[in-house]
Order: C-alpha cells, then structure tokens, then sequence
C-alpha cells in the first residue's frame, strides 16, 4: 500500500524553524583576523569558514563564531613572529569570554619547537591558559611523551602532562661512572 500525503507550513512557522536553528548572521570565508593592543599584535586568526551565531537575549546579547574548514591561531604575535602557533580542522570562538576551543587534528607548537598532538583543546585568553583532558602526544628534540590531558599556560612553554607515559631521553642517566 502506497500512501501520500501534503504538508504545508506557513510564513509564521518557517520562522520559527529558521530561528531555532540559529543561522549565521555573518559568514567569513578565507577570514584573517588580528587583535591588538595598543598597536601592537596579539594574535591572528586564520580560518577557511567562520559563522558568527548571535545568541542569548536582547538584554544580554551572546556571539559564538564557529570555524570550519580548517583554522591557524597564531598567539603572541603573527604570521612571522610567534610564541605559539596552534592549528585545528574546526571549533568555536567565544569572544565574550576569550575562549577558543579546537577540535580535531589539533597541532600547538611553542617557539622552542614543542609541539603537541591531540583532538580537542581549550585555549583561554583571559586566563592565559591552555587545557584538555583527552589524550596528548607532545614531540620535542629529547622524545615523545604520551598522557591523558594537559595543562599549561598560554604560549604552552611551561606545561604539565596529566597521566604521563612515553621514553626521554635523559643526558648521564646510564652512563658509567669513572
């Protein structure tokens, strides 16, 4: 038995869906973004896709930027000049609260060379800090580190590695003494 049936919505309804579902009030494609201070760079934002969302309520007004297509966040500087370089394939963007959460194939390296591997990161302009609690992969020029969440600040120069495993590489440990 084959059945058919109509539907029919009016003006008033499709409303209502297209509101719900929180359409983007501006879309960037190939965006650059650069915040400063006084004249002075503090980070870049580079990213294939970005859809600022409004949110919350006329009273209290909440903006989202969601980034698709691949994002670079340069942080303490820009392009040329860095302390910290993070790259993710999407996330999300806060910016009432300056926070930026990366996800998949998520890369942040210092300028020392650090560099760490994982799936989803929070980074916290305001608190200058950078946080997960999934797995991690952190290379540097002495090995690999292995763990189940990080914490470290900012520029990701002095962090900690929660649930550590992995070989290093340590100068006179095993060596014989005369």
């Amino acid at each position: 038995m084959l059945g058919l049936c109509a539907c029919s919505n009016t003006e008033a309804e499709l409303s209502i869906v297209a509101a719900a579902d929180n359409p983007p009030v501006q879309r960037v494609e190939n965006g650059r973004f650069q915040y400063t201070e006084k004249g002075k760079t503090q980070h870049v934002l580079k990213a294939g896709i970005l859809n600022r969302i409004e949110g919350g309520s006329a009273e209290r007004p909440e903006d989202l930027v969601t980034v698709e297509e691949g994002f670079e966040l340069f942080i303490g500087g820009d392009e040329l000049q860095w302390e910290a370089h993070m790259q993710a394939q999407n996330g999300w963007l806060d910016e009432k609260n300056l926070r930026l959460v990366a996800e998949n194939q998520v890369m942040l390296r210092n300028n020392v060379g650090d560099l760490l591997e994982t799936e989803y990161l929070v980074w916290a302009e305001d608190s200058d800090r950078v946080w997960t609690n999934r797995p991690v992969t952190i290379s540097n020029d002495q090995g690999v580190i292995y763990g189940k969440g990080l914490e470290s600040d900012g520029r990701f120069e002095n962090y900690r590695i929660l649930q550590p495993s992995g070989e290093i590489e340590l100068e006179g440990v095993g060596e014989a003494s005369n």
